[in-house]
């Protein structure tokens, strides 16, 4: 007897089934994207994520509980709380190893015989120039280091989704440098006219302090391993895990909260301001984009900008004017840039409202639930207000 081959249809959810991860919209023109963070989100064992399949009609038996209905919303809140509890635990080493790693090397430096000291009040290491360069950078890189590999090996999300650097949509890099440039001036317009030396607190922090009695040449080797370290593994901290973990919840859900990161890994009340946005813009970028290199390249010539204000800052007064046509100039770049890049399309990637079932007043009362994240932000808060009183 023959017997034939019937080929089965794939089992599409009715219209009474609720599935979040097949309901999800990611918007990118990157189906492999799109596949490799369903199939994370699918995983039995990922506790990250953010899943609930439900039929209205039907009901499922749990052993001891008797029967129960799956609750979308209790799912949702489970999900983002013990996110939450990751990414402060990673903030909150970045803190401690930024405020506490310079003295602890210099007490390690000084017992092997080297020549430094340490200031407690504004953190300065000075002496033995080389040893001084060497704690600086061991600072700098391990600082993010931890949190990164604290994410990595929790979340485990593919690296196709977390650390894609080429590019889905390639228009979308000169747009972003554009509205960078436009970011830069917004935020930053008030400083020309301020005596506050904001490249310590923007870039280099208190290693500002020991970097200016170096050599010119210990100088530029520090300046150029900040501008590149920093805006490369700052971008994978806060963009490379942390943003596509919070996409489950909506995109600007995700943007804002990794915005608020980056201002707490600055904790500055002079940064505020130009991390936000800054933070703002390249999340846009990395989830328009599909990868982390415009989040990178823009974070780089924020701060190249960033340095040029500062260098005509410490120039002589009649010099010091030309701060605002710089400004001018950047503006005018930006938009010139923006208006001959943005054209408005229907396929192009869009950011999307995920379904969620928390409501506004909920999803706030989550985000500050008490543990590691909550703490960070009042830490970053208590940073804030002592830098204004001392």
């Amino acid at each position: 007897m023959k017997t034939t081959n019937v080929k089965e249809k794939p089992i599409c959810p009715s219209a009474d089934t609720v599935d979040i991860v097949e309901q999800a919209n990611y918007s990118t023109v990157s189906g492999t994207y799109t596949q490799a963070f369903k199939a994370w989100r699918k995983q039995p064992d990922n506790v990250y994520a953010f899943r609930c399949r439900k039929n209205e009609k039907e009901t499922i038996y749990v052993e001891g509980k008797g029967y129960h209905d799956p609750n979308p919303a209790a799912e949702e809140r489970r999900a983002m709380i013990r996110i939450n509890l990751v990414l402060g635990m990673g903030i909150f080493c970045y803190l401690l190893i930024d405020n506490l790693l310079s003295a602890i090397l210099m007490g390690l430096a000084q017992l092997a015989g080297f020549d430094v000291g340490y200031c407690y009040s504004d953190g300065t290491v000075f002496g033995n120039q080389t040893i001084v360069l060497f704690i600086l950078m061991a600072k700098t890189f391990l600082k993010f280091l931890i949190p990164i590999l604290i994410f990595r090996y929790t979340f485990r999300l593919p690296r196709r989704v977390a650390y894609h650097l080429k590019l889905d949509v390639p228009r979308e890099l000169p747009i972003s440098l554009g509205v960078t440039c436009l970011a830069f001036v917004l935020a930053n317009i008030w400083l020309a006219y301020s005596s506050i030396n904001f490249l310590s607190f923007s870039t280099l922090g208190e290693a500002y302090y020991s970097v200016s009695y170096m050599q010119p040449g210990y100088q530029i080797f520090y300046m150029a391993f900040e501008l590149l370290t920093v805006c490369i593994l700052k971008e994978l901290m806060i963009h490379g895990e942390a943003i596509h973990v919070l996409r489950q919840f909506g995109d600007w859900y995700a943007i804002l909260i990794t915005a608020l990161l980056a201002v707490c890994a600055s904790h500055s009340y002079i940064t505020v301001l130009m991390e936000l946005t800054l933070g703002i813009v390249t999340g846009i970028s990395v989830l328009r984009s599909g990868s982390l290199l415009p989040a990178i390249l823009c974070r780089i010539i924020y701060h190249m900008m960033l340095f040029a204000l500062f260098t005509l800052g410490i120039f002589p007064k009649h010099i010091q004017n030309y701060r605002f046509w710089l400004l001018f100039g950047i503006a005018a770049a930006g938009l010139l840039i923006c208006v001959c890049t943005i054209r408005p399309n229907r396929l192009y990637p869009r950011l999307v409202t995920q379904k969620h079932y928390l409501s506004f007043r909920e999803r706030i009362r989550t985000i500050f639930h008490l543990g590691p994240l909550m703490i960070v932000f009042l830490l970053c808060i208590i940073l804030m207000i002592i830098e204004v009183i001392f």
